[in-house]
């Protein structure tokens, strides 16, 4: 992990996607105190739509409250 100081970040900002491409982590220190870790973000996953995955999915063949009652009942 490469330590930087605040007066460093701001000349390096422009370089910083490389320096985080070769260091994958840097540690902001002011006044010789840590204040911050910058990691890079994790690129987002596809997440399939919810309505694709519903229809997927076999319907109940009873309704919630039937559920509900039941499980009432149980007790």
């Amino acid at each position: 992990m490469k330590t930087i100081n605040v007066r460093e970040l701001r000349g390096a900002i422009p370089r910083l996607r490389e320096t985080l491409a070769k260091e994958h982590e840097l540690l902001l220190v002011s006044n010789g105190e840590p204040l911050a870790r910058i990691l890079p973000v994790a690129r987002k996953r596809h997440v399939p739509s919810l309505a694709a995955h519903r229809a997927k999915m076999r319907p109940l063949q009873r309704t919630v409250g039937q559920l509900l009652r039941d499980d009432r009942d149980q007790r």
